[in-house]
């Protein structure tokens, strides 16, 4: 006997006022960091510093991060429908694939520009500083950065949300490179013309690595990638301790966007009636869902123990 189990999220008042306060974080964080994005690179293109440019792609990155969550909050987390059985969870891993293509290609792109600005520097070739209001701009990056990764650590840890603190770890990076950012330009007007290139070299090595990242990972989401052994392990665990499986033959978990998807096939004694396996199996469903969290569905079977 089988039979599918659809996973329900019950929704109370305390749960509803803690999504929306969720859902104002995810938005003030994207916001501000695409127009932190925009503003560093205009500022980097008027001042030519090629720091403040790299700097602007790790607002790019920053931004990314915080639209993958959003999206994780407002499409992933759509139940599943005639049309998306498995739900939408990889869009977040379609959107964060693409974008981290293009900060790979700028990276690369101000990468040679930069290293060969730090080549002309070392050659004794005459070179003009950044503009002043490049120093301003990253002041500006690093208070900002500051002031949404405090409010942002404030709120993910009210919630509890992996997702909210780690985009608060991600404007925190950011706040450092900009003070590295600010002290290049600084150095730059005093005469030492290499430090805002060598800043955007130095970026720009670190950006490829983050972005390298995020491709992976992206691509991992994409192409259903298994849960860690250690993930199965505890589903195993957790299964294990509801009265009347006698068994777990079968075990598959992935990755739906944020959120996990469970294929499992429990034993229960054949003397079992087909009633009495389906309530073994409803057991099952609601130990899980409060034991794991972030399970987007179940598929489970309930099949007889042979003696």
């Amino acid at each position: 006997m089988s039979h599918d189990i659809a996973l329900t999220k019950e929704t109370s008042g305390e749960f509803s006022d803690c999504t929306s306060c969720e859902k104002r974080a995810i938005w003030v964080s994207v916001l501000l960091n695409l127009a932190l994005t925009i503003f560093k690179a205009v500022i980097g293109v008027f001042s030519g510093s090629k720091a403040v440019l790299g700097d602007a792609l790790y607002s790019l990155k920053d931004f990314v991060a915080s639209l993958a969550v959003l999206i994780g909050v407002r499409v992933s987390n759509k139940p599943a429908d005639e049309n998306h059985p498995y739900g939408h969870g990889k869009i977040e891993y379609v959107v964060v694939f693409l974008i981290s293509i293009l900060i790979i290609g700028a990276s690369v792109f101000l990468f040679v520009h930069s290293v060969k600005n730090l080549w002309l520097a070392f050659d004794g070739h005459h070179m003009s500083p950044p503009k002043f209001i490049a120093f301003f701009a990253a002041v500006i990056s690093v208070i900002a950065n500051y002031k949404l990764s405090g409010y942002l650590r404030c709120v993910g840890t009210r919630l509890k949300s992996p997702a909210i603190l780690a985009s608060a770890e991600h404007n925190h990076s950011d706040a450092t490179s900009s003070i590295l950012v600010a002290g290049s330009i600084l150095g730059a007007r005093f005469g030492f013309y290499f430090l805002d290139p060598l800043a955007a070299a130095i970026e720009t090595v670190d950006l490829l690595r983050l972005s390298v990242n995020m491709l992976n990972h992206s691509l991992t989401g994409m192409l259903d990638s298994s849960e860690s052994a250690d993930v199965k392990e505890e589903i195993r665990s957790v299964v294990g301790l509801v009265p009347g499986v006698r068994g777990i033959p079968m075990l598959k978990s992935r990755r739906v966007g944020q959120n996990k998807w469970i294929d499992i096939i429990i034993k229960v004694d054949q003397d079992r009636s087909v009633e009495e396996g389906h309530r073994i199996g409803l057991h099952v469903e609601q130990t899980l869902k409060k034991a794991i969290g972030n399970i987007a569905g179940i598929t489970l079977s309930v099949e007889p123990e042979v003696k």
